[in-house]
């Protein structure tokens, strides 16, 4: 079906479609929605920006107005009328911010009485325990806050009858595969379960064969690649302070309205970053783990206003943000793996606009990246370092001798291990700092 008339959508969805400006699905939604709408188990691939969201969100906004017009009109069982009092749709996110970006999607397209929820870690658990006593029919959210909220009794799953798991590949490296299958023991066998995932991994393929029942496998963009309306290029330098300068130039060159994504491995190094290169007071925000949900929300919100043009960020902004106008994603240092550098490319070059990637490398990571680059069929060129532009008087960062001066939690001996969370129980990971030699190593 090339167009969402064809499709013979619920007149609310189709008229929602319409006021969006919605009138061709992309290939994902072609594979997907219909097979989804027909009650299949969903096993899908593709990368991201490919429309993912809407491609689950239309079949599980138009059971939920079937499931409402039945209760409406009483011809559902007892059973089922006694199941409207707890949420009968599930959608499993890695972040936060997938996750607030889900709901908001589906309130986009949904009516008033489709009522939902987003859940996650980072917030005062008890504002979702006050908002779930009237429980809405689609909860969304990662996957420890759920289980918080599960296992205080102020969630019910035993209702769920149509799962989501969203980016399924980023779920499973957060180490969130505990977590899961502790969810999946509280849902109903007797569901529709829809996996979405960039890679079909050993690992994924073994989770659907436990959460799915002879899936639709559907493959719109195989293997691990990016968006052909990317260029790909990097840099080479001498120094650590070429690369901030570099940074600060590069981001000269945008367009009036256009944004940048500048994306750096810890997140101390974000921090130091977004100061030196002058922090909201010249247009450029920063976002880590370990920023409150509030700031979380009021940077990205400024960033997809225009108030904020530059955003530096941890991985934690990699996926699930669809920020509009991304000319160019600049990459401080070697991501730590290919995963990483796909998703962090893919904020860019969106809705079939063009957009570039730039790396900025030391000599002994530039093998590392070509590596890399061939392992990922990606084509790239060498560019040569420009003129820098003057770093902003008013972001002198602090020198090492000061940094030195400063009282600082780890002391001689401490393990370099860091643990990061997300919020909420198994919400977390770790991370180990680079080796002696600053290498580091791709799909070995």
């Amino acid at each position: 079906m090339s167009t969402f008339a064809e499709m013979s959508l619920p007149t609310f969805l189709a008229q929602r479609l319409q006021q969006a400006g919605m009138t061709t699905p992309t290939p994902i939604q072609q594979a997907t929605i219909q097979p989804a709408r027909e009650g299949r188990d969903i096993m899908a691939q593709a990368k991201t920006g490919s429309g993912k969201t809407l491609a689950f969100l239309l079949p599980l906004i138009e059971r939920a107005l079937r499931r409402d017009a039945a209760t409406t009109d009483g011809s559902q069982p007892s059973s089922a009328v006694q199941g409207q009092r707890f949420p009968q749709f599930l959608v499993l996110a890695p972040t936060r911010e997938l996750a607030l970006q889900i709901e908001t999607e589906l309130r986009k397209y949904a009516p008033a009485t489709v009522t939902s929820l987003s859940v996650y870690g980072g917030t005062p658990i008890e504002r979702h325990y006050r908002a779930l006593k009237r429980p809405p029919m689609v909860v969304v959210g990662t996957p420890g806050r759920l289980l918080d909220l599960a296992g205080s009794r102020h969630l019910q799953l035993g209702a769920v009858t149509f799962l989501v798991m969203d980016e399924a590949d980023q779920m499973l490296d957060r180490g969130f595969l505990r977590d899961i299958q502790r969810i999946l023991c509280l849902l109903p066998r007797e569901r529709q379960t829809l996996l979405f995932s960039a890679t079909f991994s050993p690992e994924i393929q073994q989770l659907a064969q436990n959460m799915q029942r002879n899936p639709a496998r559907i493959s719109v963009d195989p293997g691990i690649s990016s968006p052909t309306s990317i260029t790909h290029a990097y840099y080479v330098v001498q120094a650590e302070q070429s690369r901030t300068e570099l940074v600060h130039t590069l981001l000269q060159t945008v367009k009036e309205g256009e944004r940048s994504m500048v994306f750096c491995d810890q997140k101390y190094k974000v921090r130091r970053l977004a100061q030196k290169l002058g922090g909201e007071s010249a247009s450029v925000g920063a976002i880590t783990g370990n920023h409150s949900q509030a700031q979380r929300e009021r940077t990205l919100g400024a960033f997809r206003a225009g108030r904020i043009r530059s955003l530096v960020a941890t991985d934690v902004a990699a996926r699930g943000l669809d920020i509009p106008d991304v000319a160019q994603v600049i990459h401080y240092e070697l991501p730590t793996n290919p995963n990483s550098y796909v998703h962090r490319a893919g904020r860019t070059g969106r809705a079939e606009k063009e957009g570039s990637t730039f790396l900025i490398l030391s000599q002994t990571e530039e093998r590392e990246y070509l590596r890399m680059v061939r392992q990922l069929r990606i084509q790239t060129t060498k560019l040569p370092l420009p003129t820098f532009a003057a770093l902003p008087q008013t972001a002198v960062a602090p020198t090492e001798e000061q940094h030195s001066r400063r009282p600082r939690p780890h002391r001689h001996g401490e393990p370099t291990t860091r643990r990061f969370r997300e919020g909420g129980t198994g919400e977390s990971f770790q991370r180990h700092g680079a080796s002696s030699g600053g290498q580091r190593r791709f799909g070995r």
